[in-house]
């Protein structure tokens, strides 16, 4: 691949922790939210060699590393065991996607495991040797991307709700500001969680289009 999946997204994650750095500054400057000064940092941002873009990669880098990636998973799938959806790969997930031949799989794979943590060995071992196909690639990427989306949402909720709370003043600032990133949290939440079931499903279907004897 060249470089690893993680690297070609850094700066997607350094853009969206920039945004809401932006958006909190504003408010506290302002007591409420400006759109049209958010606009005119952001468009800044991009469009000056400032030290911050300079710094992007190591900023997301460490930002991101706040949380192992055992709790980043138990954010996306709000489960503590058996958490990653190739832990259901055989049981749920294959019945769920009309590309996957079921019929294709069980005579190149034998009988299907229901256990859980074989589950998701096998279909680990069936990634493993699909790891390089562009389909997969792209859709690993989108699985990881909005996963490290969603942690460093959470992130924000930690710090940046706490920090509303004591210093700004407007009850309905720290109201709707509170619902906006709870409100983020979830949605990249449930965009990591559909990728990683689509992530899984596309891995299956690409099996199971393979020559058997």
């Amino acid at each position: 691949m060249g470089k690893r999946i993680k690297d070609t997204y850094q700066k997607h994650l350094f853009f969206y922790i920039f945004a809401n750095v932006i958006i909190f500054w504003v408010i506290s400057l302002q007591g409420f939210i400006n759109f049209e000064l958010i606009g005119t940092k952001f468009t800044e941002l991009i469009n000056h060699k400032s030290i911050f873009l300079i710094l992007s990669p190591i900023i997301s880098v460490v930002f991101n590393g706040f949380l192992s990636n055992p709790i980043k998973e138990i954010l996306v799938f709000w489960r503590f065991k058996n958490r990653l959806p190739g832990c259901r790969a055989f049981t749920k997930l294959i019945n769920t996607d009309q590309r996957i031949d079921i019929t294709s799989l069980k005579k190149l794979l034998g009988k299907f495991p229901e256990d859980p943590s074989e589950q998701n060995r096998l279909w680990y071992k069936i990634y493993r040797d699909l790891s390089n196909n562009d389909i997969i690639i792209g859709s690993h990427r989108d699985f990881l991307l909005t996963r490290d989306l969603c942690s460093i949402s959470f992130v924000f909720i930690l710090f940046l709700i706490p920090i509303a709370l004591v210093i700004w003043e407007n009850m309905n600032t720290k109201i709707y500001y509170t619902i906006f990133l709870i409100s983020q949290y979830l949605l990249t939440s449930v965009a990591a969680r559909n990728y990683g079931k689509r992530f899984v499903c596309n891995v299956l279907s690409l099996k199971s289009k393979e020559k058997y004897s």
